[in-house]
């Protein structure tokens, strides 16, 4: 009786007035949580035009096919900047030091119909120009003494046309492509005329012979069209690239042409040499002076009926039937490096005279890459910028961001690649140390395309990718002082 008593005395008012308070306690806590929470990432609006989703936050008119045709399915940011190139003729290291930022500027796109003062009129235009220095390329090669051969297919021969032309195209130099039957010959025709429209001096011959085969026939086939002027013969593969014929003139001249020399490079890879030698490997670039050439084609009958195949067949050849031993240049590069050579082309050292894999084992375009060449020559290519916020510019390949910068001078290369048949680190320190680890925390714009345009200035697409969040995009347009 006495706690019912007690019970019946509690006043209602008594009740609701506690009940309030504790409302707005719950009320207080939840509001002061709210201000402490981190808010989640904003999220833009996306917008789907032509196959691409283009996020709202991009505030520019853009060509939804050119996005498509660079991969860019979903677009969350776009930059423009234009970059202006001062030509001097003192010499500059390859690595220059800029003391203005690249992309993280005091600007950001108008939010607003109207511009305001020192903003992009379109919204994605970062709008002061950069300017930056490249060297005074040399004047275009003259190249008659050097003659190429290669064996290949009348499609993979069309498809390399456009990186024959590059660093054969007007220089006078001579390609020989034996191939397989054209049944038709309306390939070779064509082949032929989109030659000649280049600038390239390219002679097709056919063979029924097998590829391994029509590759060491070359020998014969080049020695038997010699001029008064052939100093070298040079058998490459039809994804062998030369970033600059300028440059493969003046080193050859480092050698003389009238002793029998066997040049070239070896393999990146120590187990790569386990299994095929200490041979040129063909990728690189087999360059014979003019007395070698002949020698081989003496003992061809001998020498083609050997086991060994291709480059391994030129080796042994050499070895087995004269005393020339192969003169190593560390410049000529089979790059048998998988995926990723992002730390190859990165590394600020001088650029290499020959690449190869480019297309296979791993992707890096390099007539796009090659594109800036036409508005400042092969002295932009691979040219590396570090501006004022950390961004680098690898001209033709890449703008990164490193999450574990290389010290002032550091030289070492970034071990992008993955090990291939058993290779560790070590294994690769003969051609391309000094060496360092993989940065997981770099940043990276990757070029995905290069335009010259009718006005004489060359626009470039670099690509950011993020397969969740979308892609950015910076285009570079570049044009001389």
């Amino acid at each position: 009786m006495l706690f019912q008593n007690r019970e019946r005395s509690i006043p209602a008012s008594w009740a609701w007035k506690k009940m309030m308070r504790f409302a707005m306690i719950i009320v207080a806590v939840t509001g002061f949580a709210a201000l402490l929470w981190p808010s989640p990432p904003h999220r833009a609006a996306m917008h789907a035009y032509s196959n691409v989703t283009i996020s709202s936050d991009v505030r520019c008119d853009l060509d939804p096919e050119m996005l498509y045709r660079i991969g860019v399915r979903k677009l969350v940011a776009y930059t423009r900047r234009e970059m202006v190139v001062d030509v001097v003729m003192d010499p500059l290291p390859v690595r220059q030091s800029v003391d203005q930022p690249l992309l993280d500027v005091k600007w950001k796109p108008s939010v607003s119909s109207e511009v305001e003062p020192g903003q992009s009129p379109d919204g994605c235009t970062i709008p002061m120009p950069m300017q930056v220095q490249v060297v005074q390329p040399p004047k275009m090669a003259v190249a008659p003494h050097i003659d190429f051969g290669v064996a290949t297919s009348i499609g993979r021969l069309n498809e390399s046309l456009d990186q024959f032309a590059h660093w054969a195209g007007y220089t006078r130099t001579r390609i020989f492509a034996l191939i397989e039957p054209d049944e038709t010959g309306e390939g070779i025709s064509y082949v032929k005329t989109k030659a000649e429209n280049l600038g390239i001096n390219l002679f097709i011959t056919e063979s029924e012979d097998d590829y391994l085969h029509r590759y060491f026939a070359l020998i014969p086939l080049m020695k038997e069209h010699m001029r008064e002027q052939t100093q070298w013969a040079c058998i490459i593969d039809d994804d062998t690239f030369f970033l600059s014929m300028s440059a493969l003139v003046d080193a050859l001249a480092e050698y003389d042409h009238t002793k029998p020399m066997y040049i070239g490079g070896l393999s990146e890879g120590t187990p790569q040499i386990a299994v095929f030698g200490i041979i040129a490997f063909g990728g690189a670039g087999v360059f014979l002076s003019r007395p070698l050439l002949s020698e081989l084609a003496a003992v061809y009958d001998e020498c083609e009926q050997m086991t060994y195949t291709g480059d391994r067949r030129i080796a042994n050849c050499v070895y087995q039937y004269t005393t020339t031993r192969m003169t190593i240049d560390h410049r000529l590069h089979q790059l048998d490096l998988m995926k990723d050579a992002s730390g190859f082309f990165e590394s600020g050292r001088e650029p290499p005279l020959s690449v190869h894999h480019w297309k296979s084992w791993f992707q890096a375009d390099m007539p796009k890459l090659s594109v800036i060449s036409e508005l400042c020559g092969d002295t932009c290519l691979l040219r590396q910028w570090q501006f004022a916020d950390g961004w680098m510019l690898t001209n033709g390949f890449s703008v990164i961001k490193y999450g574990f910068p290389p010290g002032p001078g550091d030289l070492s290369m970034e071990m992008t690649w993955e090990p291939h048949n058993g290779a560790v680190e070590e294994s690769y320190l003969h051609e391309l140390g000094p060496l360092r680890r993989k940065d997981e925390m770099k940043e990276s714009f990757l070029l995905e395309d290069a335009v010259m345009e009718e006005n004489g200035r060359v626009r470039q697409w670099y690509v950011k990718r993020d397969s969740t969040l979308g892609d950015e995009v910076l285009e570079l347009s570049w044009r001389k002082r």
